[in-house]
């Protein structure tokens, strides 16, 4: 399994810990939908990354789902530009339905 595989299903996975209502079932659908390039489940990995605190993995798939005109994820990456050029730490705005 690459390397690249092993980290988005890791963050899945604690992802799916933190929050009882994702199973693994579909974390699992979502990582493998994430790495065959569908922008919207790129956009949940980079989701995951970004609550694990791991902010150059989300915005690498942010920006992988942006390159797709993924309109959520285009709107990250600007509010992400925004809080940098103003020094301001990039704040998640993941929350559990």
């Amino acid at each position: 399994m690459s390397e690249r595989k092993n980290a988005v299903l890791a963050a899945l996975q604690a992802l799916a810990i933190r929050h009882s209502w994702l199973e693994t079932e579909i974390w699992h659908s979502i990582a493998v939908e994430a790495l065959a390039g569908i922008a919207p489940a790129q956009y949940i990995v980079a989701t995951a990354f970004e609550e694990l605190d791991n902010l150059r993995q989300a915005r690498e798939w942010f920006e992988l789902s942006a390159a797709q005109a993924y309109a959520p994820a285009l709107a990250k990456l600007a509010s992400y530009s925004a809080a940098l050029s103003h020094g301001v730490p990039f704040q998640s705005s993941f929350s559990a339905q």
